[in-house]
Formats: C-alpha cells, structure tokens, sequence
C-alpha cells in the first residue's frame, strides 16, 4: 500500500484510541507493523492500546524500544514510569493475596486502583482482583459491588460475572437470587456466542442450582434464624447458634412482660430448630439443594438419609449442646 495510505491508518489508529476502540486500534497497529511501518508514534500507539486492554507488561516493553532509540524524549520516559508504578503495585496487591492476607491485598489493589493511568480493562482486572480478596473474606456485598464495576468496563468479562453471581447467591435473597439468574444467563448467552458447548453446559446447571436457591429464598430462612452467612462453616454455626440461643434462652426473660416472653419462647424455638438442621450434615444438604423444609426427614426426599437429632426436645439439644461445649446444662446456665 502507498506511504499516504498507510499514514492514514497511523492517524486512525489514533482516533480509535480516542473513542475507546481499543481493540481496533490495536489491530490496526499490527497490521501496520507487518506492512513494514515501525514508526516510535505507532509503537507508542500500540502501547497505549496494550495499556487499554489490561497488558501493562507488553505496553513497558513497546515503551523500552522507543527509548533504546530516543533515551531523552521525557514524555515517553513519563509512560514507562506511570506503567512501572501500576505494574508494580498490582505486583505487590497480588504477592499479599497469594500468601492469603486478603485484608492487605484489598487495600493495595485500592491504592493500585487510584493511580494516574488505570484505565480500561487493566482496571477492571483490578477491580475484580480486589472482589476475589473480599471474597475471601467473606464480605460479599462489596464483591458484587467490585464486579459490577470490572463489568461496567468489560461487559464481556465471565469471571466476574460468574464471581458476581456466586455472590448474590450466598446473599440469597430473593431478587438476589433473581440476579444470579441473570448472570448465569448472560454467560451462557456469551458461551453461545462463541460456540463454547462446555461452557453453555456448565451454565445450565448452575441456573438449575440459582432456582433452588432462588425457591429456598421464599421458604424460612434457617441460616438467618441463627445469624449465620450461607456459606458459614461448621464451628461458625455452633458459635451462631450459642450466641441466638444464650440470647432467647426462656430463664433470661423470666422477668420480661408476657408478650416479651412469648417471642423469647418461640424465638427460641426457631432457633434450636435450624440448628437442628444445620448442624445435621445430611439434613443441611437437603435444605441446601432446596428440600422442602418439612420433607427434610423424609429419606426419599432429595439424597442421603437423615440421622441427627430426630426431632428432640429444645430445651435437652441446648442442653446437649452446652455440655459438648464445656458450658453446662442450659436449666441452671448463668448468663453474664
């Protein structure tokens, strides 16, 4: 192709960067590069798009060989140096959220997050590192928060769409459920797209698993009867249970009014029942598949067979329980 026509698309490439066409801008580039056109304004061009699509590493390299050439031209120099400071930033973000000191990588890749050149999917990369941190930790409202941020700038990005839904899940209200739905939906709509037979598989599934959720979000919630997260561990629901039960235990309302004491008497009840269940492991997998809660001692209901605590009287599990933890009979516990 002519030098003039090839000039142009030097100057497209530029104007792709300006509206946000990044991944045209990089193509153009390269097929610039392969006509023989290996100008410092296009290499810097590719780096700019290489910055766009989250690449740091590859943009610093495309910026070292323009300053092998032209070591004094300050303005290229700036660049590296704002990719070295992002590169290395992340780098640190990621090295806390490897040895699993989540609480450090949340604030490192906050402050990565801030930095003069984060934009476009590098920063929708950080933004979902940041949700898996808070996924770990366990604070789930902040990582639907941060992939619906990664996704604002990637609405293609399936990590964080499915990291999202998995979240909303554990949530497990109602519309929350409804919401992982939708994603599950959006990623098996992208599979399609691509002709991912696997993938579109795998989806089916979990919104199969999304409408369980979403049925045992209208039936009596045994995790929040306890105070206890969906995805709570085993010592987790006994530190629950002990803290709901010492709490409306009838012998610390025996001076409450009537109408207090009838609350504390079924509250009570409420609580030793989903502890009841929860604690039950073939009992917590039926309720957790979506059992209907009164079918959950029926053996041909959902899988396993049920051998907990069949039925026993409230007061004798706080009792059980107390004494398995060193505490003492509920009847002549003594609340401080």
């Amino acid at each position: 192709s002519c030098p003039a026509w090839r000039s142009i698309l030097v100057d497209k490439t530029q104007a792709l960067l300006a509206v946000g066409r990044t991944n045209e801008a990089y193509s153009t580039t390269t097929s610039l590069i392969r006509s023989g056109i290996n100008s410092s304004l296009l290499v810097l061009y590719r780096a700019y798009a290489l910055q766009q699509m989250g690449n740091i590493d590859d943009a610093m390299k495309h910026i070292k060989q323009i300053l092998s050439g032209d070591p004094d031209n300050k303005m290229v120099a700036n660049f590296y140096k704002l990719l070295r400071n992002l590169s290395k930033k992340k780098a640190e973000a990621d090295t806390f959220y490897k040895s699993k000191n989540y609480e450090k990588a949340v604030e490192l890749y906050s402050e990565a997050l801030e930095l003069t050149g984060c934009v476009g999917q590098y920063k929708a990369k950080l933004y979902f590192n940041r949700a898996m941190a808070s996924h770990n930790l366990r604070k789930h409202p902040a990582v639907v928060e941060d992939c619906t941020n990664a996704i604002s700038l990637d609405d293609e990005y399936v990590k964080a769409i499915l990291r999202r839904a998995g979240s909303y899940l554990i949530m497990g209200e109602e519309a929350d459920c409804q919401k992982a739905m939708n994603d599950y939906q959006t990623v098996m709509d992208l599979a399609e797209k691509r002709g991912d037979g696997d993938q579109m598989g795998e989806m089916k599934k979990k919104l199969r698993e999304a409408q369980v959720q979403l049925k045992r979000s209208k039936q009596v919630d045994f995790y929040k009867i306890l105070g206890a997260s969906r995805d709570a561990t085993e010592s987790e629901i006994k530190k629950s249970y002990r803290k709901s039960a010492l709490k409306w235990h009838p012998d610390r309302h025996t001076n409450s009014s009537e109408e207090e004491k009838t609350k504390a008497e079924k509250t009570f009840r409420d609580v030793n029942h989903a502890y009841e269940v929860l604690s039950d492991p073939p009992k917590k997998a039926k309720y957790d598949s979506g059992v209907d809660i009164e079918d959950l001692d029926n053996p041909h209901a959902g899988h396993g067979h049920g051998h907990g605590h069949g039925g026993i009287n409230q007061n004798d599990l706080f009792e059980m329980f107390m004494r398995q933890q060193g505490g003492g009979g509920g009847g002549g516990f003594r609340f401080g």
